[in-house]
């Protein structure tokens, strides 16, 4: 009887050491995974209204691909909105309203402030190819927050600009932070051919090794 009283202690006695053991291996892996999480931002620049081969849209397409990112990788996301929303709905208006800002080389203000950079060592930065370049506001965004010693990584929402130097223009306004190649998306397909550009993002993102 004693023998097996002590059988059964010895028993209870490991099932109750693993299952302690399970609970502090998941704890840890949310724990890590949190701090991943995190670890890393996108910050997004979107629009909504009349699109090039797109039509009317609800959800901007630079939107789309950024939270599929956020879904990849756990990042925090931050979404770029003007103080004073003076941009057209209409793509013909818009379109004259991104020329005269990047020709007076405008500074558009955004609303509200970035989270703490200190707690991100990557930030993915998006955005749509206005006449070649970044829209104005988000030298705004550039030169208004530290981003030095981060690594930093473009993408580009266009119809046919591709990434249009985003790389290599993010890298002279931000000198002091490390970017690393970009991703250009259409936005026809952003809106119609979602499953083909997630595919794409899982590709991109573990080519440039970040997840």
């Amino acid at each position: 009887m004693k023998k097996r009283f002590a059988f059964l202690l010895v028993m209870v006695l490991i099932l109750t050491g693993c299952v302690s053991s399970f609970a502090s291996t998941a704890e840890a892996d949310e724990t890590e995974a949190a701090a991943d999480a995190a670890d890393t931002l996108v910050i997004y620049f979107s629009r909504t209204g009349e699109q090039y081969t797109v039509g009317v849209i609800e959800k901007g397409n630079t939107a789309i691909v950024a939270e599929m990112i956020a879904e990849e990788t756990g990042a925090d996301l931050f979404e770029v909105l003007p103080v004073d929303d003076h941009y057209p709905m209409t793509y013909d208006a818009l379109t004259d309203v991104a020329k005269q800002e990047q020709t007076d080389n405008a500074r558009p203000a955004y609303s509200g402030e970035l989270p703490d950079l200190g707690s991100y060592s990557t930030i993915f930065i998006g955005a749509p190819v206005w006449w070649g370049d970044w829209p104005m506001i988000m030298y705004t965004v550039f030169e208004n927050n530290d981003f030095a010693g981060k690594t930093l990584v473009p993408f580009s929402t266009h119809e046919g600009s591709g990434l249009s130097g985003f790389d290599k223009k993010l890298q002279s306004a931000c000198p002091d932070a490390e970017v690393l190649e970009g991703l250009a998306v259409r936005g026809n397909d952003a809106q119609n051919d979602q499953d083909a550009v997630r595919e794409s993002v899982a590709s991109w993102l573990a080519e440039i090794e970040v997840l």
